[in-house]
């Protein structure tokens, strides 16, 4: 059972005051999870992160990790990746588990936002591996297209 406290103190074991400030956990469709950050930050803030995030992995996600210096400071977004394949999944099946973005400011080295990222990342796979099939919303196997949406029922008589 994932228990959302203990997220959150996972979270809160990586800040790094001053340099790093806030550890954010949400999924690939941008549902903020839990996020963690000192001094605290109003949540809309943390959303903002959560929205440009989002638009840096979309970006990168062939690098498996993104990095973006904007106004609100250095973030560094990485993947939960499964811990294994499980059968049936497929190599076309990219989206991870959820995705972590770091936010410090300019004093921490990329390298070291990365490299805290990876660790938080690869400890929560070995938690998160096991609730796959509830947590990634797939694509649909055959795309949806605008005549079979806008087809009418079938009248019964």
């Amino acid at each position: 059972m994932l228990v959302l406290s203990n997220l959150t103190n996972l979270l809160s074991q990586i800040i790094a005051l001053p340099a790093l400030h806030t550890a954010v956990l949400f999924t690939p469709a941008g549902q903020l999870v839990t996020f963690v950050s000192e001094p605290i930050r109003p949540k809309d803030e943390v959303r903002i992160i959560v929205g440009l995030s989002g638009e840096v992995w979309q970006e990168t996600r062939e690098q498996g990790y993104g990095m973006v210096d904007s106004e609100l400071g250095r973030i560094v977004v990485v993947p939960v990746e499964d811990v294994e394949r499980k059968p049936g999944s497929t190599a076309e099946d990219p989206l991870p588990l959820m995705l972590i973005a770091l936010n410090s400011d300019e004093s921490m080295e990329w390298t070291e936002l990365q490299a805290k990222g990876k660790l938080v990342a690869s400890h929560l796979a070995r938690s998160l591996s096991k609730y796959r099939e509830f947590l990634v919303v797939r694509k649909p196997s055959t795309p949806l297209t605008t005549s079979a949406i806008a087809s009418p029922a079938p009248v019964h008589s």
